[in-house]
């Protein structure tokens, strides 16, 4: 079941929620357990009936990694051939941004190229 803020981009400009980093804002407005508890759903790239405002993140092996980088939970906005589009925020953004994470892909070793700014590595929160 994917977590849903109905209205990402109303949040765009507002201060940080709770301690700025990413995922504080999607427990919050799309009411997310916590992180442990997350599993990954589907990929986004390419999926063209994500619910704008939907939870996504990054995932190592099923589950959010949650180390200090590297790894990123955002709203879904839209997608395109580029990237895809997200409401987000991370600790010393200052703010709530909208900004689009290119598709960057994987390197030589399969690993995802800059994954927490990489549209390639996230996928639904579950």
């Amino acid at each position: 079941m994917p977590y849903i803020f109905e209205d990402p981009e109303s949040l765009v400009g507002g201060l940080p929620v709770g301690t700025q980093q990413c995922v504080e804002l999607v427990k919050k407005h799309a009411r997310a357990p916590a992180t442990s508890l997350w599993r990954d759903g589907a990929v986004v790239r390419g999926n063209m009936l994500l619910t704008k405002g939907t939870a996504i993140a990054t995932f190592v092996n099923g589950k959010y990694p949650n180390k200090p980088t590297g790894n990123h939970a955002a709203l879904y906005v839209s997608q395109d051939a580029s990237g895809i589009t997200v409401v987000d925020q991370w600790t010393g953004s200052g703010k709530i941004r909208k900004r689009v994470l290119v598709f960057k892909g994987k390197d030589k070793n399969s690993n995802f190229v800059d994954p927490s700014g990489n549209g390639d590595a996230f996928s639904v929160v579950e």
